[in-house]
């Protein structure tokens, strides 16, 4: 599952224009790069009439490069696209350009810079896992994947349009490899279209071969010809694009933790009608109501699935908390060994080719700490966990107090839930994300309970200033409103009442170089907070059909599960991956994951 990412090894020249040395290619026509990209993509695949007659709109991309037909793109979709529409840009890049290197080049590019500072802004130099980045206001996710065109059969999509943007045939042969014209086929709707710079005979028969209705056209500038194609089968069925509240909702989400207000947030961003039913008298009462929580994600050194799921996750939802404010300015997290083997782990880690901005070795140069050689993760941070919930559920009606009693089914696969005290909602979908309360409803769905308890420690003068936060096999958290968060236990019973043991063991854990800075706070016992995570035997999420575990009228019922200490860290993620499956979206997960998002590996 390794790729096999390069350096773009990039040249910026008069005489050559926008060049990549490895390729001995140009990214652009260096007379005028955004009407040649307008003529070849946009253009060809009559993308205006598309948008304009779309409510969802996919378009996939091999070659990224310099970002310039996505940019393109959505200055296009911005400027006619239908209200509630969504576009869904796919591009697969196996020498991406770093963020530097795309500053350099829209500095040619003036009047794009309104869109291209807001991508680069949003972009990353970790090339290790997919980048889904979210343009709220125009509703287009750009998903980005830092791999070789090879990896495309490992993702599960239908695409609508095609800009197949590599460098031309001559000089970048892998990229059009004659395997990948039928793997496009087969990841294009009927009707969709493609287009290329290149004429080559070469791919116009890989094309044709595949299946798709190949023609030339005119090129642009000194280019005489170019390729243009079309899907048509024999009997084209057009689908209707139905509309999301008459498909789904109202979804009545069961549960205001982090889990459900991940729900809600991404049925919004699609305007699919959703309510949040918490029993409750707040929001976050249960394991998403401590004052913060560590986003960072679980690294292995051999891209095992679960490491890899772990940094999809990571990047997806340290990302959200960013763009929703919900995360402190400073990141910065400081990884320390908690038994001998794990040093060897760490070891293994800073060799294996992970970016800086995710991991490196840290070395305390101002000797502050006195530590030497253990793993920094720039990236990595806290996330307030009440702001970031309010955040996501902005726009979204919460029912406090609603303790959900009985449901009934009505007709039109409509149903309505009772409270204990009579009260009634109704809804087509409900979705149970109330963490361990979930086996009320089915006490065969496989999570166990597990209480955790966090102290909260007052920082001082000289912790205040602690902008980074450290795990130990525990965490203690940089300050934060006056607090540091260390912990927490893991006891696997449903007591949520003080245990002075476990507060003794958070307190001693704290490593030495911190425990000489904190010695002179006081802690007060009132100051610590106890709940229940649910977790599953591989400490790993889900989501799933009810009626996939209970055979009892559960249809158009859902679950989403198992997040025990890291809901922070995925159920912004998983909520995403679900929401896209309910409403036929495409999937954004290389499909080698996907069994990590079912329950059936854990029945």
């Amino acid at each position: 599952m390794k790729n096999s990412i390069h350096k773009s090894s990039l040249l910026i020249s008069s005489k050559k224009g926008v060049y990549s040395r490895r390729y001995d290619d140009i990214y652009f026509d260096k007379t005028d790069g955004v009407k040649e990209k307008e003529h070849v993509y946009l253009n060809a695949n009559d993308l205006a009439n598309r948008i304009q007659f779309s409510s969802k709109l996919c378009i996939a991309e091999l070659g990224f490069g310099t970002g310039l037909n996505f940019i393109l793109t959505w200055r296009l979709w911005k400027k006619i696209r239908k209200p509630n529409s969504s576009l869904t840009y796919i591009s697969f890049e196996k020498a991406p350009l770093s963020k530097r290197e795309m500053i350099r080049i829209y500095k040619k590019f003036k009047e794009l810079n309104n869109f291209s500072d807001q991508l680069i802004q949003k972009l990353t130099d970790n090339y290790k896992t997919n980048r889904t980045i979210y343009f709220k206001s125009e509703n287009i996710n750009l998903i980005l994947i830092y791999d070789d065109f090879s990896s495309l059969i490992n993702f599960d999509f239908k695409a609508d349009v095609w800009f197949l943007d590599g460098f031309a045939p001559s000089k970048n042969p892998e990229a059009w490899d004659n395997s990948y014209y039928r793997n496009i086929y087969n990841r294009t709707n009927l009707r969709g279209s493609l287009s290329t710079f290149t004429s080559s005979g070469s791919v116009r028969r890989g094309l044709t071969l595949a299946g798709f209705n190949v023609t030339k056209v005119s090129g642009f500038g000194q280019k005489r010809e170019m390729l243009k194609a079309i899907k048509i089968e024999p009997e084209i069925k057009l689908k209707v694009n139905l509309n999301y509240v008459n498909t789904i909702g109202p979804v009545a989400i069961i549960g205001a933790g982090i889990s459900g207000a991940s729900l809600a947030y991404a049925l919004r961003k699609r305007n699919v009608e959703c309510y949040i039913l918490e029993k409750s008298s707040k929001i976050a009462n249960g394991a998403s109501g401590n004052r913060l929580a560590l986003q960072m994600p679980k690294m292995t050194a051999d891209n095992s699935p679960y490491g890899l799921m772990s940094l999809e996750a990571f990047t997806f939802s340290r990302n959200l908390a960013k763009a929703l404010k919900a995360a402190p300015a400073s990141d910065g997290l400081i990884l320390l060994p908690s038994r001998d083997r794990e040093i060897i782990k760490f070891k293994k880690l800073l060799e294996s080719g992970w970016p800086n901005d995710l991991i490196q070795r840290y070395t305390d140069k101002v000797n502050f700490f006195n530590i030497d050689n253990y793993i920094y993760m720039r990236s990595s941070g806290i996330v307030d966990n009440i702001e970031f919930i309010k955040r996501l559920i902005d726009d979204v009606k919460v029912f406090l107090n609603f303790n959900v009693t009985e449901i009934k089914s009505k007709k039109h696969n409509s149903k309505i839930i009772f409270d204990k005290d009579g009260h009634t909602l109704n809804a087509k979908t409900i979705i149970w994300a109330n963490g361990f309360n979930i086996t009320d409803v089915c006490d065969k769905i496989p999570v166990k309970p597990v209480s955790g308890q966090v102290t909260f420690l007052k920082s001082n003068s000289q912790t205040s200033k602690l902008k980074l936060n450290f795990s130990y096999g525990q965490f203690f958290s940089q300050s934060f409103k006056g607090y540091h968060q260390i912990g927490s236990s893991f006891n696997r019973n449903t007591n949520v009442n003080f245990n002075q043991n476990d507060q003794n063991k958070n307190l001693s854990s704290i490593p030495e170089f911190l425990k000489q800075r904190t010695i002179n706070s006081n802690v007060d016992l009132n100051e610590y907070r106890v709940s229940v995570r649910s977790s599953t035997k591989d400490r790993m999420p889900f989501f799933c059909d009810l009626n996939e575990i209970k055979q009892n009228n559960s249809e158009h019922e859902y679950v989403l599960g198992g997040m025990g200490a890291w809901g922070f860290v995925y159920a912004p993620y998983y909520a995403e991956l679900m929401v896209r499956e309910l409403l036929n979206e495409n999937p954004i997960i290389n499909s080698k994951l996907d069994k990590l998002l079912r329950i059936n590996r854990l029945l």
